[in-house]
Formats: C-alpha cells, structure tokens, sequence
C-alpha cells in the first residue's frame, strides 16, 4: 500500500531539520541548504560524482 505524498508536511519536516527543501524539477532530490539561503538550490546528497564531493545537484 503506497502512503500518499502530503507535499506540505514534507516541505515543514524538510524546513525544521534546517533545509530549504525546494524539489529538484529535473531529477530526484531536494534542496539542502538553509531555508533562507540566496542563489541557487544545492542538493548534497544527489547527483554527486562521488563520496568526496561536498555538492551534487544544483539548480535555480
């Protein structure tokens, strides 16, 4: 059974661990940096070439 994906709860959980949380509209992710951050969204977990790279996806 699949559980329903509430965008809203997921925005406020993302939020309070300290993410901006802004989904990836080209891949899977979300934005990782700090929800009042300026420039563009970084995701720090996806699309990094490897395990050494401090950032992965980025986009506006």
């Amino acid at each position: 059974m699949k559980i329903p994906d509430n965008k809203a709860k997921s925005r406020e959980a993302g939020q309070a661990a300290g993410y901006c949380w802004a989904r990836n509209p080209l891949r899977a992710g979300r934005c990782t940096r700090p929800p009042s951050h300026g420039g563009r969204h970084d995701d720090r977990y996806n699309g990094r070439s490897s395990l050494t790279d401090t950032s992965g996806s980025t986009w506006a």
